[in-house]
């Protein structure tokens, strides 16, 4: 049987590598204790947001044609004119009518496209 006390040099050494190691590794982890890291005026943060790609390109819409219009009750030109976003004028002219005031409930007008 070996001598009670033999392994204790070797734990010894084994201890004092190791303290020697971890604090090898701390020096280097702390950049051996030189000046802090200073900003730099040309330093820029970008920020990259992901996108999906270009927009998909814009399909016309038709332009609608012409369309008829049943007067109701309490209706006017003009507020028929701003419902289809075309000129009062345009749509008497259109119409044959002379007086804005003659229009009546009932009566079907031909409204233009609107223009563009």
């Amino acid at each position: 049987m070996a001598p009670r006390g033999s392994g204790r040099p070797r734990r010894a050494r084994a201890r004092r590598t190791f303290l020697a190691s971890l604090v090898a590794l701390a020096l280097v982890g702390c950049g051996g204790g030189g000046a802090a890291p200073t900003a730099d005026p040309d330093d820029v943060f970008v920020v990259v947001t992901p996108t999906l790609g270009p927009p998909p390109p814009r399909t016309p819409t038709a332009v609608p044609a012409e369309q008829r219009y049943v007067v109701r009750e309490g209706d006017s030109l003009s507020v028929i004119a701003t419902r289809f976003g075309v000129e009062e004028d345009v749509i008497r002219r259109l119409n044959g009518i002379d007086d804005p005031n003659s229009i009546y409930a009932g009566q079907e007008l031909v409204i233009p496209p609107p223009e563009p």
